[in-house]
């Protein structure tokens, strides 16, 4: 019996480890390097045409410049997408499933699949 609790503890354990951290934008900055489930609103977003890879960016918190987290959507990527995220995230709550890396000095989610996405109703 004991044996048997214990694979369960263990199986428990590395599931809540593979799944990383449920956050809130708000938290972004302490999570750098880390896997997480990052569940807010999704504030403003625009196409940034000027630079050469193009990527599509979200802001997630506050308005910008306060804002506290960038979703990027690299060009290459979104071809693959079935909806513009720019019209289809803005003002809406979304759960957002990737690692906390740094884009323009503030934390940030690479955008690469529609699967890194879920919308919260």
């Amino acid at each position: 019996m004991k044996q048997l609790i214990l694979v369960i503890t263990i199986f428990f354990i590395v599931q809540e480890s593979k799944a990383g951290d449920t956050i809130t934008a708000v938290k972004a900055k302490s999570y750098i390097g880390k896997e997480v489930t990052l569940c807010d609103r999704v504030n403003y977003g625009r196409y940034l045409n000027v630079s050469k890879k193009q990527p599509t960016i979200l802001w997630v918190g506050p308005d910008y410049p306060n804002h506290y987290l960038y979703l990027v959507f690299p060009k290459e990527s979104l071809r693959m997408f079935s909806f513009d995220p720019e019209k289809k995230m803005i003002n809406k709550r979304f759960c957002v499933k990737g690692k906390i890396e740094k884009f323009r000095g503030k934390p940030a989610i690479y955008i690469r699949s529609e699967s890194q996405l879920n919308e919260e109703e």
